[in-house]
């Protein structure tokens, strides 16, 4: 039997970026790692996360850490929609889910093709 679930509150989120550049098919691109640490239960569980990040010229560190936290987000997003009970998603929107972890197209908040479905 499965527990009902509490609510949780955010407690500290600190988003780092790392100096080193690596390279990829998109270009170069920078780790950037989100940490969230939150209370449930009285307890403070920490979630890491590790997304990559464009590597923009101009581009502020500030500004870095926000797409770092946005990727993160679409990656929160993805995953929960993944694992939807009433959505079983098709081998080509697991395809482009993997191809968005894997930094190799931009992430988004939703499969393409299930956004050409909806209507709204």
């Amino acid at each position: 039997m499965a527990s009902k679930l509490t609510r949780s509150k955010i407690i500290d989120l600190v988003t780092t970026i790392d100096c080193e550049v690596v390279t990829s098919a998109l270009g170069p691109m920078v780790w950037g790692t989100v940490e969230i640490r939150y209370t449930s239960e009285g307890i403070e569980p920490l979630v890491t996360i590790k997304v990559p990040v464009p590597l923009v010229a101009m581009q502020s560190d500030a500004e870095r850490r926000a797409e770092a936290l946005r990727r993160a987000r679409n990656l929160i997003d993805h995953a929960c929609a993944a694992i939807e009970i009433d959505h079983e998603p098709s081998i080509s929107e697991t395809l482009e889910g993997i191809a968005e972890e894997l930094g190799v197209i931009a992430p988004t908040s939703a499969p393409r093709l299930s956004r050409r479905g909806k209507k709204g």
